[in-house]
């Protein structure tokens, strides 16, 4: 499947977007709310059916809370989590 960079913006249902626009924000702050902010320079992305989180934390515990929050959240979607522990 193709990254949502790469789709063509006239093929994508407006409805769609503010979907996955949504769905990225309820992701992002579920995620900060259960890492307590502990996760830095968070983004969230989606490509086809993978969620993909990017950002960087000191410990491994806030890396598998990041996981766990954005697996309930997202549901449905495979989670690719790169955030790098530092």
């Amino acid at each position: 499947m193709k990254s949502m960079d790469t789709i063509d913006p006239i093929s994508i249902d407006p409805v769609e977007v503010s979907g996955i626009q949504e769905l990225t924000a309820l992701i992002r702050n579920d995620v900060r709310r259960h890492t307590g902010g502990r996760v830095h320079n968070l983004t969230v992305v989606m490509t086809g059916t993978h969620v993909v989180l990017e950002g960087f934390c000191s410990s491994f515990h806030s890396y598998q809370l990041a996981q766990h929050a954005a697996m309930r959240a997202a549901e449905d979607f495979s989670i690719d989590n790169r955030i790098e522990v530092l």
